[in-house]
């Protein structure tokens, strides 16, 4: 039996939050209009119709359930301070949230702070005519943000993911392993998962048919490249992260704790696994200790992205970079491992010869701190002196003093449990070669880092921006 996830009753009350206040004085007491349409919300805007419904992903520059209790001369008044306390409380949660070992943040005015601001929603209020007492999501500007890091002078943050990730709960039952089938105890627990702000956005699938034909339950134990890709374009997902656990039939067992496998599948073909241990308080009950597992779970993931993602503060740069080729594979593979990458913004294709390519790096900090976590994805950055020319045709006026290679899978400072080394530490394992210039079509995907050109052999170097 197909499971189809029932949505809980609060999800469709949801959008009567803002407009129904909840008087909490007497029966005079005055109520306070909720924001103008218009205003910029916290809450994502609702996908277009073929887009599956899921639980919403968090919005890692989003702070979520900043509670409030303002007394003042009136409800207006109560409730204007009450939403310039929340986006100051809001912001010292994000500045944690962003900076490893950070701190409190550095002091800033009301001002200063609403700058930050793109908006925010209502989630819960009680108003009467001299108090308001609320609980309200604040959403930042993720530039503004990362420019009051830098400017804070904290010399590094974490960069969240640009994408969510879907996460699978499997589920092992006396030898019976469950993905779709049924709506076990530990799929209901992800379900229920509230969208609160996270570093690592997570979405679970509804578990209807068209998730069933993307991926199946083997092709999620086994790791399928194929069918995570499908599951993970289905939600626009930047990765998979299967959660596997054993449950008996009849529930867990409180005396034993949980085991949870998790391992997650970057796009890019990376798999980072870790096995985490959830011990259960002696006052839980067997629902209360489920959810509390899928709470550290989520903390845990974030705390794994931190490890891996920390970038360089500072305003964005660019960086030309030269791209040694050996064939029209190292160029696929190139692109996909930069698409993992989140300290790097955005990139830009200047030429492309049968030896080589003229990138443009954008990033924040210098290109020295950029290398390291390039190298984390098996790509290494390093200066070399540039060269007169670029096949047959002059390199632009700022000529490419860094060069990006490919680095054997795996070998790189913060590989984990990635696929391991090739054999040979100087081979690199792609699919196999074709010269650039008869390469087909099919062999370029059609997302990630922009399109390649349309003739590899022939497409002229222009000046760089």
């Amino acid at each position: 039996m197909l499971h189809r996830r029932r949505a809980p009753l609060f999800a469709g009350l949801a959008a009567l939050s803002v407009a129904c206040v909840l008087s909490g004085g007497p029966a005079g007491a005055q109520t306070v209009a909720p924001p103008p349409a218009s205003m910029p919300s916290a809450v994502p805007s609702a996908l277009p119709s073929s887009t599956p419904t899921a639980n919403t992903a968090a919005d890692a520059f989003a702070v979520s359930g900043v509670k409030v209790d303002i007394n003042a001369a009136n409800a207006n008044t109560a409730r204007d301070q009450a939403i310039r306390e929340a986006q100051s409380k809001a912001w010292v949660e994000l500045y944690k949230r962003l900076v490893p070992g950070g701190g409190n943040p550095p002091r800033l005015s009301e001002t200063d702070i609403a700058r930050l601001v793109q908006g925010f929603e209502i989630d819960e209020e009680k108003v009467s005519a001299t108090r308001y007492v609320g609980s309200i999501t604040v959403r930042f500007r993720p530039n503004a943000v990362r420019d009051a890091i830098g400017g804070a002078g904290s010399a590094q943050y974490v960069e969240p993911p640009t994408r969510p990730f879907v996460v699978l709960p499997l589920t092992v039952t006396d030898g019976r392993t469950l993905l779709w089938e049924d709506r076990t105890p530990w799929r209901a627990a992800w379900e229920e998962r509230p969208a609160t702000s996270s570093l690592v956005p997570l979405v679970v699938p509804d578990g209807e048919l068209p998730d069933a034909q993307a991926i199946g339950t083997e092709e999620a134990v086994n790791g399928n490249a194929d069918a995570l890709n499908r599951i993970a374009q289905r939600y626009h997902a930047g990765g998979v992260i299967v959660a596997r656990t054993e449950l008996p039939a009849g529930g867990p067992d409180l005396s034993r704790g949980l085991v949870v496998d998790l391992t997650r599948y970057g796009l890019d073909g990376t798999r980072e696994t870790q096995t985490i241990n959830v011990k259960p308080d002696a006052s839980d009950r067997p629902t209360d200790f489920l959810t509390r597992a899928v709470t550290f779970v989520g903390a845990q993931l974030d705390e794994a992205w931190r490890r891996n993602n920390v970038t360089a503060t500072g305003p964005e740069q660019t960086t030309l970079v030269r791209v040694p080729l050996g064939s029209a594979a190292d160029w696929v593979e190139t692109r996909k491992r930069l698409a993992g990458l989140a300290a790097v913004t955005r990139n830009e294709l200047l030429s492309m010869t049968r030896s080589e390519a003229l990138v443009n790096l954008t990033h924040r900090g210098d290109p020295d701190r950029l290398a390291p976590l390039l190298n984390k994805r098996d790509l290494g950055l390093t200066r070399v002196a540039p060269p007169a020319a670029m096949g047959t045709a002059p390199l632009p006026v700022s000529a490419a003093g860094w060069q990006l290679t490919l680095l054997p899978r795996g070998s790189g400072s913060g590989s984990g449990d990635a696929a391991a080394p090739a054999a040979n530490p100087g081979a690199i394992p792609l699919a196999p070669s074709a010269p650039l210039g008869t390469a087909p079509a099919a062999a370029y995907p059609t997302g990630g880092l922009g399109a390649p050109p349309r003739n590899l052999g022939t497409l002229p170097v222009r000046n760089a921006p």
